[in-house]
């Protein structure tokens, strides 16, 4: 049986260049404990969307390693990773046309589980924001 790391997020001295060599992340290094919540909270330019782009490995660090449950992201299938990993997007993310219960059982439905455990997880999420469900379930985006 193989051990579940306790550091489920890790930058190890990470940098990212973009292509026009504008310094986006320099020797960044943090980690992310099971159970904990990050906040990115930043100024526009401040690296918050490139930080979680590594995470999920639509950008590759220039330098340095981006590790998700102990293995580099480099490894990872990458949509095997975007799917395993939960974070909260902006409204812009969302699909407008869908209800909040839709928005946030998507993945779970790509994943082929069951109707019920869907709602069960759906009703989960939105408690864990604050969000009642029987106020949201039914809403739109807007």
């Amino acid at each position: 049986m193989s051990e579940v790391p306790e550091t489920v997020i890790e930058f190890c001295r990470v940098s990212f260049c973009a292509t026009n060599a504008h310094l986006l992340l320099s020797d960044m290094s943090l980690g992310v404990r099971r159970g904990e919540t990050l906040v990115l909270l930043g100024r526009s330019g401040s690296g918050k969307t490139t930080t979680l782009k590594l995470i999920t490995h639509m950008l590759e660090p220039s330098t340095g390693e981006v590790q998700v449950e102990g293995r580099s992201t480099l490894t990872w299938d990458p949509i095997r990773l975007r799917r395993g990993i939960g974070y909260g997007i902006q409204e812009a993310g969302l699909f407008p046309h869908f209800t909040v219960e839709r928005n946030v059982g998507l993945v779970p439905q790509l994943e082929r589980w069951t109707p019920e455990r869907i709602r069960g997880r759906v009703r989960e999420m939105l408690e864990l924001v604050g969000l009642p469900p029987e106020q949201f379930l039914t809403r739109y985006p807007r």
